[in-house]
């Protein structure tokens, strides 16, 4: 064989080498996606630390409401997006929790950057997740609330009866776990002690 040439089984063993590490890159890529969220019961309240939240939001058909509405009792804003990839493996889940926990469930999700309401709800309807709102969040109006200019998304707010942000989550949380509608009774409880 002459030297600078190739040969075949070179580059067979190189392609597959080759293609092992992009497999094992891939499923470490994967694993950061599909992680398991951060548990309910480890969003415990801490001191107030915003001013009391105003956001309007915006539903499907024209429909309007605003956060100053559920004044007098706690409730987690969650903030999600329709091109995140976290968001969108968390969205079952929360889905979920929402029906398992009835009409009145503290949670309020919010789109923000998705597009209209009815984007939204299209979106929700083609993969599938039923009973969730598609409330969306105006994206600046939610980053001067909360006094960033930037916000990593899926986040959550634990927002107390007057209104103020008392602990956050950054990254999803664990709404199918076992024993998460009692550990958000459990927030909610501290929040309003």
């Amino acid at each position: 064989m002459k030297a600078g040439l190739v040969s075949r089984r070179n580059v067979v063993a190189g392609t597959a080498g080759l293609a092992i590490l992009v497999g094992v890159g891939a499923a470490k890529l994967a694993g950061t996606v599909v992680r398991r969220g951060m548990p309910v019961g480890r969003l415990m309240p801490g001191q107030a630390m915003s001013e009391p939240v105003t956001l309007g939001l915006s539903g499907p058909e024209g429909s309007q409401s605003t956060l100053a509405s559920r004044r007098g009792v706690p409730f987690l804003l969650h903030v999600w997006a329709t091109w995140c990839p976290p968001c969108r493996h968390e969205l079952p889940a929360l889905a979920a929790f929402t029906r398992a926990w009835g009409p009145d469930c503290p949670v309020v999700p919010v789109a923000v950057s998705s597009g209209s309401p009815d984007d939204v709800h299209a979106f929700l309807s083609r993969n599938g997740i039923v009973g969730l709102p598609a409330w969306t969040v105006d994206g600046i109006a939610l980053k001067a609330w909360y006094g960033a200019a930037e916000l990593a998304i899926p986040v959550t707010f634990l927002i107390d009866g007057k209104g103020r942000i008392r602990a956050t989550a950054a990254g999803p949380l664990d709404w199918g776990a076992s024993g998460a509608a009692d550990a958000l009774r459990r927030v909610l409880a501290a929040t309003i002690v």
